[in-house]
């Protein structure tokens, strides 16, 4: 079914914003302060679509963004739009291993617990920094390189505090390997995000023999949608 993902997989350009909220403040004798206030550091994507799309082949999508608008939420999968290079797994574990890996229930603050490890080097990857984990709907970015050791765990620092608590433990998802949770009826392969849009452009028709290219007024500006 047409949706957001067929915009992204078609998009000149994405924009990506996962910074801290931080106010700073300029004293009169020009010292800089700043101070960080906590939030759930939300993912926002700014989707640039390509014009030029003909409108008889893209009734169905527009149709489909129609639909959900500003008010339903979507599920952003970059592995399945060829934009996986964003969140492209750079450690040595294979696809098989990743999916057989557990996220712990001791996962808390800024530190993911992985569990049930293969049985690889001590010295393999498990992530490397920058690598992307996700726990339930919500992703997480690692900022440091973690090797696999000789423990049974392994704890993962990352960018952001862990928004759920685990009850048991559950399938880890990595890059662009393993299955996600059900969201809105669907599981999804790799790091997808739940999103909602905060700017849906409106579109032009610009007429062509026998059909009209379809120009958009702006991007798709996403935002992550976090419930707890």
């Amino acid at each position: 079914m047409a949706n957001l993902n067929n915009i992204l997989a078609i998009a000149e350009s994405v924009g990506i914003n996962d910074q801290k909220f931080v106010g700073q403040m300029i004293s009169r004798n020009q010292r800089i302060s700043a101070s960080e206030i906590l939030t759930v550091q939300p993912f926002a994507f700014d989707i640039k679509p390509m014009n030029y799309l003909l409108y008889s082949q893209n009734r169905n999508l527009l149709s489909a963004l129609r639909v959900a608008d500003k008010s339903t939420e979507q599920y952003l999968n970059f592995g399945t739009t060829g934009w996986t290079n964003y969140i492209n797994y750079q450690g040595d574990m294979t696809s098989g291993q990743i999916s057989s890996c557990q996220y712990q229930t001791s996962s808390a603050n800024k530190n993911i617990v992985l569990g049930a490890l293969p049985s690889i080097s001590s010295t393999a990857y498990i992530v490397k920094t920058g690598d992307f984990l996700q726990i339930n709907r919500y992703s997480y970015i690692a900022t440091a390189d973690v090797q696999r050791g000789i423990d049974t765990t392994v704890v993962i620092p990352v960018h952001r505090t862990i928004l759920n608590t685990l009850a048991s433990p559950v399938s880890a998802v990595i890059g662009q390997y393993g299955t996600t949770v059900s969201m809105g009826g669907t599981a999804y392969t790799g790091v997808t995000f739940p999103i909602l849009l905060r700017d849906y452009p409106t579109y032009t028709l610009v007429p062509m023999t026998n059909d009209s290219f379809i120009n958009w007024s702006g991007t798709f500006k996403a935002f992550e949608n976090v419930l707890t």
